[in-house]
Parts: structure tokens; sequence; C-alpha cells
């Protein structure tokens, strides 16, 4: 008897571990390390990834870095500019869906800009084993380099958790110029991330408000084939000042009428020396 609750006990606790991790991964265009047919090989030095699937932390830890491994491959899928990435994943449990974001980085993970997100709905509904596919377009103005490709999915069921697979590729546009968008939110990874909490409902609270907040990001890629970028916020409008326009006073003209008589043009003319004296400094000549 004891033995048959012993083993009960075991496979709910075996099955509550199962279901407490969506289990996910990136399939096409392959994640960095994916076990999949048709992935390249990892890097000199580095192994496949068989726990490819879990994610890369929750609340409470951060388990692995973003993109969940950081040396890329030497081998990267070529995608020309405006064209669209039909994302595909490898599926466990999906967990009532969750947030997806999109995101490329030219400087090797250093700074990223998202350019698609899906929110709440991304990975819903696929069953075990099925396949999921999210188009996600390369801007049509983005420059030519090698570029990180990265996928965030926070789940909407189960524990805290933020899963992350990066695909490496390379993109022949224009030479040099700018991608647009905003910086990633990163949520349930760490204590110091932003808290999203479960929403299997469609009444949960599921953190949609905060992506509205993100940070607006440029990445500025120079040209000749060089992936170097900088990153600026975008500028906030500022007023322009008020110019003023300086009116310089007209001079006034005094017009001293004819005397009719000796006496009265000397009182005139001490008038007008006094009003003269009065209003005009008077200018020493060197």
């Amino acid at each position: 008897m004891i033995m048959k609750l012993s083993v009960v006990v075991a496979a709910l606790a075996s099955f509550a571990a199962m279901t407490a991790h969506a289990h996910v991964s990136l399939s096409s265009p392959c994640g960095r390390y994916q076990p999949g047919s048709g992935c390249p090989p990892p890097p000199a030095g580095q192994s496949v990834d068989y726990d490819i699937d879990s994610p890369i932390g929750t609340y409470e830890s951060q388990d692995s870095p973003l993109c969940k491994h950081t040396i890329p491959y030497s081998h990267r899928t070529v995608y020309k500019a405006g064209e669209t990435i039909h994302t595909e994943y490898s599926v466990d449990t999906s967990h009532f869906g969750g947030h997806c974001q999109y995101a490329l980085s030219y400087d090797s993970g250093k700074t990223w800009v998202v350019i698609k997100t899906v929110i709440r709905d991304c990975l819903k509904g696929v069953p075990q084993g099925g396949k999921y596919t999210v188009p996600v377009q390369i801007p049509k103005d983005a420059p030519s380099g090698k570029v990180t490709f990265m996928w965030l999915w926070n789940n909407a069921e189960g524990n805290r958790e933020l899963y992350s697979n990066c695909a490496d590729i390379e993109i022949k546009g224009k030479d040099g110029g700018k991608v647009k968008g905003v910086a990633p939110l990163i949520a349930n990874y760490g204590h110091s991330s932003f808290y999203i909490p479960e929403f299997p409902g469609a009444n949960d609270r599921d953190g949609h408000e905060e992506f509205a907040k993100r940070k607006p990001i440029t990445i500025t890629v120079k040209g000749s084939g060089k992936s170097q970028s900088t990153t600026k916020p975008s500028p906030k409008p500022t007023s322009k000042p008020t110019k003023t326009k300086t009116v310089s006073p007209k001079p006034t003209k005094i017009v001293t009428p004819k005397p009719k008589s000796t006496k009265t043009t000397k009182t005139v003319t001490k008038v007008v020396t006094r009003t003269v004296t009065k209003i005009v400094k008077p200018t020493h000549c060197s």
C-alpha cells in the first residue's frame, strides 16, 4: 500500500513539474544549439542543447542569459530587407499562450530593437507537438549586416517565466542606415524585472499596458558592412523660443519756429538747449 502511494505521489510530482513549465523553443530559423535536423553544429567548444525548450529564468531567478546562448553560429540564414521570417516553434505545452516579442541586434546583443509584438495570444491553443508559425517582417529599410534575431515569450499560465532563443541571420539591405522601434520589455526574469502575473482568463490582468511604455530606440548602423551601432532615445519635441524684435526709437525732430523778435529768439534757444541736454547724452571726441 505504501509502495503504491509512493508511486502515485511520484507520478503526480512528475506531472506537476511537466505542467509547471511550458517548454517551447524557436525551431526555425534555428535557435542557437537547436538539436533539430537541418540546424548547423554548435560553435567549437559548445554542445547541442537538449534542454533548449526550458525557460531562461523566472521572477525568482535568472538561469541563462538572453538568447540562452551567447556565442553565435558561424553559419547565418540570409534574408533581404523587407522579407518575412516565418518563425516556427517546437511546442511541448503552450499553456494558454502569452506575450511574444521579436527583436534585432546589430551589435551582438548589446542593443535590441523590437520589430514585432504579439500580446496575449502568442502560441495560444497549440497542441502538444503541434506546429505554430508567426510571420515577422524585417523592416524594409533595414541596413545590411550580421544580425541577431531574438524571440522572447512570457507564458500566460504556470510559473512566472521568460523564454528566449536567438537565431543568427544576415540581412541584405542598404549600406548603412537606421532601424527604429522600442526596447524589449524584460519581464519575469529576476526580482529586478517587471512582474507579469498569470493571465489564463480573458479578464485577468496581463501587464499589456507596460508594453506601451517601452522606451523608443533608434539603432544606427554604419555603412560599408560595419555592424556597429549606436542607440539613441527618440528626441522629445522642444518648443522654439519666441523671438523678440527690438525696435529702435525714431529720433524726434524739433522744429524751431522762426523768431519774430530778438528777445523771442533768445527765449526759444534756451528751451531747445535744455530739452536736448535731458534726452541726448553728450559725445566726447578723442
